[in-house]
C-alpha cells in the first residue's frame, strides 16, 4: 500500500528527490506513515480504515499534537495525504 502511496504522491506532482538528491516529500511521507504505523503498532490497511480517527490523535487538539507537528507538522501532513489517497482509493476519481 505505501509503494501505491508513494505513487499516487508523485503523480499529485510532489518530488521524490529535491535537486541535492536529498529525498524529498514523497519519500517522507511514505516514511512517516511508516511510522505512524509502527508507533501505533497498525498496519497500513487499519490507519486507511481508521484514517480520520487518527487525523484527530495527531491533529491540534489530539493527543499527539505534539507528535503530529514535528518537522514542520510532517506527520500531519502525511496523514491528510494518506486520507486523501485512501479516498481516491476507495471511490475512485483522479482529484481529491
Amino acid at each position: 500500500m505505501l509503494n501505491q502511496f508513494r505513487s499516487y504522491l508523485l503523480n499529485k506532482g510532489y518530488k521524490e528527490f529535491s535537486a541535492n538528491g536529498s529525498p524529498s516529500t514523497a519519500i517522507d511521507y511514505v516514511w512517516r506513515i511508516n511510522k505512524i504505523c509502527e508507533r501505533e503498532h497498525i498496519t497500513e490497511e487499519q490507519l486507511s480504515a481508521q484514517i480520520n480517527e487518527y487525523l484527530k490523535l495527531y491533529g491540534l487538539t489530539g493527543e499527539k499534537w505534539s507528535e503530529g507537528r514535528r518537522s514542520h507538522q510532517s506527520y500531519i501532513n502525511a496523514l491528510r495525504q494518506f486520507r486523501k489517497f485512501v479516498l481516491v482509493q476507495r471511490f475512485g476519481g483522479a482529484n481529491a
